[in-house]
């Protein structure tokens, strides 16, 4: 499949269809641990032995121009299985792609997010995230 000609829209966003962006190769840009903030919480809450939460956020971009961007927020959800974790994303994704049909209408935002999330679960994000937040050695 060709490489899509992405141009963009007055809007921000580019309007591709599902194909066109399957076609493009999407990579890992940069992702991080959200951190508490001190003081924030009450002394109930700050005490020793309470569960915490770890989650960040990661962005993927192409490689081409102008470059698609899909974003989300994760979080590491405690296991009792062989894992002690697995990697859950939090919400819908953030982007600047607007997917469209092929007779040309849109697919409407809720709709785009909802298609667009079933992409990056596809991803292997999780797999990323391991060595860009630092649980996992590069050598491993």
């Amino acid at each position: 499949m060709q490489i899509p000609v992405m141009r963009l829209s007055c809007d921000g966003l580019l309007r591709l269809s599902i194909d066109e962006l399957l076609s493009l190769h999407i990579e890992h840009l940069l992702s991080g641990v959200d951190t508490e903030v001190a003081g924030a919480h009450s002394l109930s809450v700050k005490q020793c032995g309470r569960e915490t939460v770890i989650s960040g956020y990661t962005e993927w971009v192409s490689a081409s121009s102008p470059a698609v961007s899909i974003g989300w927020d994760w979080h590491l959800q405690l296991s009792m299985s062989q894992q002690p974790f697995r990697w859950k994303r939090i919400g819908p994704p953030r982007t600047n792609v607007m997917l469209v049909y092929s007779a040309g209408g849109e697919a409407g935002w809720a709709k785009n997010l909802e298609l667009l999330s079933t992409v990056v679960d596809a991803l292997p994000w999780q797999n990323r995230l391991l060595l860009a937040v630092g649980l996992q050695s590069a050598c491993v």
